[in-house]
């Protein structure tokens, strides 16, 4: 959304955006935190897994946060037409070439810190989902990761809160500042990141981010889409 040309009143908003870009962040944050951290303990039981109990959660707390997100950018000017969605062959391309980019890093990143570190034992591993879970677990696990959380968070954190950024502090320093919140959400709800998750981490944001600065924000979700089903997909082909 550009400010060019903006009348005082516009001005005004996009001067209100650094604030409103730190509320959503947080907002989101604490949710998920209440969600994944609180409620899943109360859920697990009756449902009789503590993952199929978190993929419940998610599936329906992702998609009302990120409607929650939209619709606060909405009061604040910040509309649809702002998200980028751009649906074109060139922008999905552009999307599948960011999942192609993300396992080429990933791997680079596995092979730094096996040379700095040494080779991890597999067996040390934490299991995507607990011994004995159901297939509604496994199915759930791939639906939810793979297609419902890509698509929440790239509305609220690349078609919203980088949109306000990018228009608060320009492109470069707003899309550096929403990866870098994206990566901090992660590790904080995930209760820290060992060194190979923080570099996935990094590296998916600054793909994402820059996908949305370059090609929009259907871009990004098609690449999150990419690299969240063949991850979660590739975790559950090895139980």
């Amino acid at each position: 959304m550009s400010t060019d040309g903006r009348t005082e009143t516009g001005d005004s908003a996009v001067g209100e955006f650094p604030a409103f870009a730190a509320g959503a962040i947080v907002l989101w944050v604490l949710v998920e935190v209440v969600l994944r951290w609180e409620l899943v303990a109360l859920l697990a039981g009756p449902v009789g897994s503590p993952r199929g109990a978190d993929m419940i959660l998610v599936g329906l707390g992702f998609p009302l946060l990120a409607g929650a997100i939209a619709w606060l950018g909405l009061r604040r000017g910040i509309e649809p037409a702002d998200w980028d969605y751009e649906f074109s062959l060139r922008s999905m391309a552009a999307g599948v070439g960011g999942v192609v980019l993300f396992f080429v890093g990933l791997l680079a990143a596995v092979l730094v810190l096996a040379a700095i570190r040494g080779m991890p034992d597999a067996g040390t591993a934490t299991p995507v989902v607990e011994p004995g879970a159901g297939t509604w677990v496994l199915a759930a696990l791939l639906l939810v990761n793979g297609v419902v959380v890509p698509v929440a968070e790239e509305l609220a954190w690349r078609g919203v809160v980088q949109t306000a950024l990018m228009d608060s502090y320009g492109v470069l320093a707003g899309s550096t500042l929403a990866a870098t919140g994206f990566v901090l959400k992660h590790v904080v709800v995930d209760g820290g990141a060992d060194p190979l998750r923080l570099a996935s981490l990094v590296i998916l944001a600054a793909i994402f981010s820059a996908l949305r600065v370059r090609w929009g924000t259907a871009s990004s979700t098609v690449a999150h889409l990419g690299a969240n089903l063949l991850a979660t997909g590739i975790a559950l082909s090895a139980l």
